[in-house]
Formats: structure tokens, sequence, C-alpha cells
């Protein structure tokens, strides 16, 4: 098997021997959705210099996340990932089966170039968010209101439909409503907003409508802390499920939140956004909104990390510190900005 998925990239690769290094299962804390193998091979050919110690993403069991999630992944390394400069895992296979939904991506081992991975209870530095914050400039300029969405890249999700979205829009009151019924704790969090949770998902349906009159380019779309890595150099982005097509405000105020500390995200949050639009503009995007028009797009963008990013996840998912963690962060961000003001004013004049 791991002979036919790696001789698709790399032709003429033979895999002699498979060692199990170690494996990681999704609810350890470690990720949602998806377990992790790291492999030693040894090989009988190896023309391409792939690496002996490879990550296996995949299910030990059958898939317990909707399909749809895999299939975007697989998509991104097999599509978009070979075209773009943007520091993500390098991949040298890939397998999906859309009968029973399982899915494999060989991936580069990051412990082997030291990457750090951090989640919402350690502390990330502000250079290091704002390192993080250059990765998505790259990717969002690379995208920025590009004529592909109406040709090869038209399979990509937008917040309305395909992809997860295509499951959410139904079903996703409802699954919050059941996490919120089933763990209280999350309902007490929410208590410094002043607002309960129909109040809540009003403006997230709202502010889909909003963000839908700002620029569209590629999202990565699930930007929380726990999806990134930190290297000696600089951060990148892992785990591409929920990439999307919208605004780039989506990205930029997810990792904000959900990286730094809320008295950080206070006192720097404006001017890493400002930092944003300006590698923006080095990068080629011809028009970026200054720095006050991205904080209005930010402020309007900001209930999604709440509400679809930490209310509808099951604790057991990470565990309860993290969970904890993020969405007490997220509360912040959303009061801070006045993100339910910002919605019912519209956007951005």
């Amino acid at each position: 098997l791991l002979t036919e998925l790696l001789s698709v990239r790399q032709p003429g690769t033979r895999v002699a021997g498979v060692e199990v290094v170690s494996i990681k299962r999704c609810g350890e804390g470690i990720a949602s959705t998806a377990d992790r193998m790291t492999l030693d091979l040894t090989y009988a050919e190896n023309p391409h210099g792939v690496p002996a110690r490879l990550l296996l993403k995949t299910m030990l069991a059958s898939p317990r996340a909707p399909a749809e999630m895999f299939a975007t992944e697989v998509r991104f390394y097999d599509e978009i990932r070979p075209t773009i400069e943007v520091e993500t895992p390098a991949c040298f296979g890939t397998g999906f089966d859309p009968d029973s939904g399982q899915f494999g991506l060989l991936l580069e081992d990051l412990a082997e170039r030291g990457a750090r991975f951090a989640d919402a209870t350690q502390v990330v530095s502000v250079d290091e968010v704002r390192s993080l914050l250059q990765q998505l400039a790259r990717l969002h300029a690379a995208f920025w209101e590009s004529p592909r969405f109406d040709g090869d890249l038209a399979w990509v999700a937008t917040p309305h439909a395909g992809g997860m979205s295509a499951l959410l829009g139904p079903i996703g009151h409802d699954l919050i409503a059941d996490q919120l019924a089933r763990h209280p704790f999350k309902v007490d969090l929410l208590a410094p907003l002043g607002v309960g949770f129909e109040e809540l998902w009003a403006t997230l349906v709202d502010a889909r409508s909003v963000l839908d009159l700002a620029p569209v380019t590629l999202l990565h779309g699930d930007t929380h802390v726990g999806n990134t890595y930190l290297l000696p150099e600089g951060g990148g982005l892992l785990d591409w499920q929920l990439q999307v097509r919208g605004c780039w405000a989506h990205d930029v105020v997810y990792l904000l939140s959900t990286a730094l500390d809320t008295e950080q995200r206070r006192a720097h949050g404006r001017r890493l956004v400002a930092d944003y639009v300006g590698e923006l503009g080095r990068l080629g995007v011809a028009t970026p909104p200054d720095a006050d028009e991205a904080w209005e797009w930010c402020r309007r963008a900001v209930v999604w990390g709440l509400v679809v990013g930490w209310l509808i996840c099951p604790p057991a998912n990470y565990g309860m510190d993290i969970t904890v963690a993020n969405i007490e962060r997220m509360v912040a961000a959303v009061g801070d900005l006045d993100a339910l003001a910002a919605v019912a004013e519209g956007p951005p004049r």
C-alpha cells in the first residue's frame, strides 16, 4: 500500500519494510478528527529521496467525521499544495476512498525540523503570531479574487455550499444546541457576553451574508492555534479539512483570538492586522483593505470561531483544558470587538 501511494508522486519508489514508531489517536488532545502514525520506512528503491520517517494521517477505525473533511484535505494536498509557497507540511502520497470515507496522507514528520505544536493553554509570542499571519498573507494573496474559483477551483466550498458547509447549514444549529445541553460549562462560559446561543447563532447567519461582500480568497478555514506549528524560523499551517473560499478576515481573526492570550490580543491585535494588510500589498494584492477597514472586517468575522469553532467541538476531542481556554479567549474576543453590533451594522463603510 505504501509503495502504491508513494509511487504516484515519486515513480519507481518501492517500500521494503515499515515500522510503526508511534500512534496518536484523535481525542487524545492532538487532533479532533484523525489519527496520526509515525512510520519508519526502508526502501528497496528510493530514486527521489523520500524521507525514511513519515507521518501517516488516517483513521485507524471507521471514520468518525464526515468524509467531506477528508476529501477536502486530500484535494488540497493533491491540487493546491504543489502550487503555493506557504509553510505547510510536504506531502509524499495521498489516498481517499469515497465509498468508506477512509483516507490517508503521507506527510513529512515536522518533528524532524524541530517543530513545536502549540495550543491555547501555552504561551505563543507576538512575533510567532506575526509569522503565522505572514503565511496566511501568502496564501490569501496568491488567490485574491482569483478567476480560478470559476475554473479548476470551482470545487472549493464556500461558507454556504459544498464541503462541510453543505452539512453544517441544515444541522449546525442543532449540533451546537446538543453540545450546550450536554456540557453546561459551555453555557456558563458565554455569560460575559450577556447573550445566549440563539442570538449568537442569528448573528453568525447574518455575518455570513455580510462577509460575502468582502474580496474572496482561498482560506485555510480553521486557523485556531492548534492547527499551526512553530519552527525556529517561523510558523506554519496544519489540517486543511475545512478549507473554503471567502473573506480573509475569517482566518486572521480566528488565529489572533486563539493564539494570543486576551491581554496580548488587546495590546497587539490591531497592529498585527495592520502588518498582515501591509504584507498583502507587498505580495502584490492591488487593492488590499486599509488597516481600519481590515479591523472592521475582523469584527464581523470573529463570531464563527466561537460558535462553529468551539461551541460545536466535544470536550473529549481536545480535552477540557484546551476546550475551556479556547472558548474563554473567543468569548473575550467577541466581546472586545463588539461583534454583534458590528454585524448588525452591515459591511464596513
